[in-house]
């Protein structure tokens, strides 16, 4: 009962609200982060499977002899995946491009801000109101939830900018995730390299054959080759 009393005594208002917004903040980030873990898990077990699907062939047909012949196979074959996937977002990156070059020379501004135009499409807060913050050891953080300047709305002025947020936004995460699935393939093929011509003891034992009467070395008559075209007496 005297714990309680003491912190009741001890926090203000303002520490309560600030409690408060620290745990907003700290639960928002971690399910960010847990959002970002689950995306890079989901990316690597959607593409890595396609690394064995390019040496499948190679590998069970003999064609490679050694890790390393395989590593330098599979890095082939990644590197021309990476390549031909990278094709759409780049194509979308000259899109961009160009209407950003159309775009500055109707208004003659080469320099303009596109992420704060784009932003009235959405909704804006105050978060630079003083009002809004508090002072913690020396550190300005928020302390309530600021005010709506203003809602959603088109400005025709800021077509270029509608045009090129998207496009960058659109060309910039798909070119993530073709990292992440290179990557990915990169790792199984490494694996791969390891697995498919290791030699392993695990489930073998030396007088399993003995015990069932079988001679674990090779008979002369197995190794001695035969001669089908020899001459036998009549």
């Amino acid at each position: 009962m005297i714990i309680p009393s003491l912190v009741d005594f001890t926090l203000t208002d303002n520490d309560k609200k600030l409690l408060v917004v620290l745990l907003f903040v700290l639960i928002l980030l971690f399910i960010v982060v847990g959002l970002l873990g689950w995306l890079i898990r989901f990316v690597s077990v959607r593409f890595e499977g396609r690394m064995d699907y390019e040496i499948h062939d190679a590998v069970v047909y003999r064609v490679i002899q050694s890790p390393e012949q395989l590593r330098k196979y599979g890095r082939k074959k990644n590197n021309r995946l990476y390549v031909k996937a990278n094709l759409i977002p780049f194509f979308v990156a000259i899109a961009s491009l160009l209407v950003w070059i159309i775009y500055s020379a109707i208004d003659h501004s080469w320099a303009r801000n596109y992420f704060g135009e784009f932003s009235t499409l959405l909704f804006n807060f105050d978060w630079s109101n003083e009002n809004c913050h508090t002072v913690v050891w020396g550190v300005r953080v928020l302390s309530r939830w600021p005010d709506l300047i203003s809602s959603p709305h088109w400005v025709n002025a800021y077509w270029g900018s509608y045009l090129l947020v998207p496009l960058w936004l659109v060309a910039i995460v798909w070119y993530a995730i073709n990292t992440q699935a290179y990557l990915a393939r990169a790792i199984r093929l490494n694996k791969r390299c390891h697995t498919v011509f290791e030699k392993s003891l695990d489930d073998f034992n030396f007088f399993d054959d003995v015990k069932q009467g079988k001679n674990p070395f090779p008979s002369e008559s197995s190794s001695a080759p035969t001669n089908n075209n020899s001459i036998h007496p009549q």
